[in-house]
């Protein structure tokens, strides 16, 4: 660990890398209860608390718009061991059948709510999307609902992002953004 990094426990997670201090490549289940355990109240620091609380209120404006988040994906410096991290990235996934009910107002909403500039605007150190998930099939129906008006993007949807959070940005001269690999957090509602 290093000096004054934020101490992360192997009950609920591989150790992180000690030279990236970032979780090994790979998608990370965990509890919301787990996940506070984890990155907020071991860690000691007041700026993680503030935007777990930031985090919180986000969180209960886009459940009350979409009437439910089946589970969120969180990655970035947040599920690092960086001692003080400049925000939570999320992406908040709906389930098929509750976003396919929302209406236009509904959207719009969630579409400024997911911008950075809102959240920066409402004093929410959140950078955040909205998913929906692809209809729940039997396996062998998966390749066939691709055909489906919808469900194609929801799979291609899922596969970019799950790329895109394993991705990191470049951190040394002459590398490339995204050829290093981090993990990232699952969180099951």
């Amino acid at each position: 660990m290093s000096e004054g990094g934020v101490r992360l426990s192997t009950s609920y997670l591989p150790e992180p890398d000690l030279g990236t201090e970032l979780l090994p490549p790979g998608r990370y289940a965990m509890s919301l209860e787990q996940m506070h355990d984890e990155f907020v109240a071991s860690t000691g620091s007041a700026v993680r608390q503030a935007i777990w609380e930031e985090w919180t209120q986000h969180r209960a404006i886009v459940e009350a718009w979409t009437g439910e988040v089946s589970r969120m994906w969180v990655g970035g410096s947040f599920v690092s061991r960086k001692p003080d991290p400049s925000d939570v990235d999320v992406t908040y996934l709906v389930r098929a059948e509750v976003f396919d009910r929302l209406d236009e107002e509904a959207l719009s909403y969630l579409d400024d709510v997911t911008l950075r500039g809102w959240c920066v605007d409402h004093k929410m150190r959140v950078d955040a999307l909205l998913l929906r998930l692809p209809k729940r099939v039997p396996v062998s129906q998966m390749v066939p609902s691709l055909l489906q008006p919808g469900e194609g993007d929801s799979y291609r949807d899922l596969g970019l992002y799950d790329e895109v959070w394993q991705c990191t940005k470049a951190d040394s001269v002459g590398e490339l953004p995204g050829e290093m690999r981090r993990g990232y957090v699952e969180v099951r509602l």
